[in-house]
């Protein structure tokens, strides 16, 4: 009887063995990151690229236990589908702007706030700030969504005609192109006329004379190739591009402590490589666009005070009714100081 015991012990304890060594190692954690466009897209690594140097440095900085997938092309759906699939959880990252945001956290518009930002370093300090860090915890409150950061979305935007644009006296009588009541705010305020057209029919809206101009940063500019319908640049710099790095709240917290700190320090690095790649593509862009043979008018000190004092108060009062406190606008305004 004792020997049968003994045997069978044996025997269950090598059938445990065997199943234990047949079995499939611990599944790894997988974060899936929904992209716009295609991989490898020109001019556009400062945000595809630095995805992927998200995706390089988690990796590395959980030794693979966090999987990053990349998905490109808008194959997981538009910005603001993929925003929604954040919040939900069935994907953990996605590059939604400040735009996509507004749908879900109307207080990102702050940061549009006409000539709120004299520079990409006073953007940078005040997003990399206390103010930007409690921004990013009330979105994280709000939406589920989790800021590791923000990011740079081309840079500061820039009027662009087929008319003359030098001055805010060129502005009336134009048709800009004007998405959003913010946008719309901003043409009416400069005397223009404003029309929505989507992003995928400005280019012929441009070409036929739906409308004569538009506004966006140089590098969106070039990679759509706007030059080939556009004459005049005025570089206004009236609003900056953000985007935010931002990831499942829920998904981050299932992390441990050691990927959650890997995953912050990707973030860190990913965020400077955009920003310094951000910057090389506009200047690039520009180049570009002057050797190409547009007119490309740098806005000078009287110039953006002009057109600050035309559209600020109208988006500002616009803006109040929109935000959780109007008071945001005054504690932006005192960050950037």
């Amino acid at each position: 009887m004792t020997q049968t015991y003994a045997f069978t012990r044996r025997a269950l304890s090598a059938l445990a063995l065997g199943l234990a060594l047949a079995a499939p190692a611990q599944a790894e954690t997988v974060l899936k990151i929904g992209l716009s466009l295609p991989q490898g897209a020109a001019g556009f690594d400062f945000v595809n690229g630095m995805y992927e140097r998200f995706k390089a440095e988690v990796e590395a900085g959980t030794q693979g236990s966090v999987k990053v997938d990349l998905v490109y092309g808008g194959a997981l759906g538009n910005p603001n589908d993929r925003l929604s699939q954040v919040r939900r959880g069935t994907i953990q990252m996605s590059d939604a702007a400040d735009g996509n945001y507004a749908t879900v956290f109307p207080d990102i518009q702050v940061l549009s706030l006409p000539y709120l930002f004299d520079s990409e370093a006073t953007a940078w300090k005040v997003l990399d700030g206390p103010f930007g860090r409690k921004l990013g915890e009330d979105l994280r409150a709000k939406t589920g969504i989790r800021v590791l950061g923000f990011w740079e979305s081309g840079g500061f935007k820039h009027f662009s005609s087929n008319k003359p644009i030098r001055t805010v006296a060129d502005f009336p009588g134009q048709k800009l192109r004007a998405i959003g009541p913010l946008a719309v705010k901003t043409a009416e305020a400069l005397g223009a006329s404003a029309s929505p057209i989507a992003f995928n029919e400005l280019y012929t809206s441009l070409k036929t004379g739906v409308v004569d101009g538009q506004d966006n940063s140089v590098s969106v500019f070039r990679l759509v190739k706007l030059q080939e319908v556009q004459k005049h640049m005025l570089l206004s710099g009236h609003t900056y591009g953000v985007g935010v790095l931002g990831i499942n709240d829920a998904f981050y917290a299932r992390l441990s402590p050691a990927e959650r700190a890997a995953v912050d320090a990707a973030g860190a690095k990913a965020l400077a490589y955009n920003r310094q790649a951000s910057r090389q593509a506009e200047r690039e862009a520009l180049d570009a666009l002057r050797s190409q043979g547009m007119t490309v008018t740098v806005a000078d000190a009287a110039t953006r005070a002009a057109i600050a004092q035309k559209i600020q108060g109208p988006v500002a009062e616009w803006l109040k009714s929109q935000l959780s406190r109007p008071t945001l606008i005054d504690e932006a305004i005192a960050a950037t100081r």
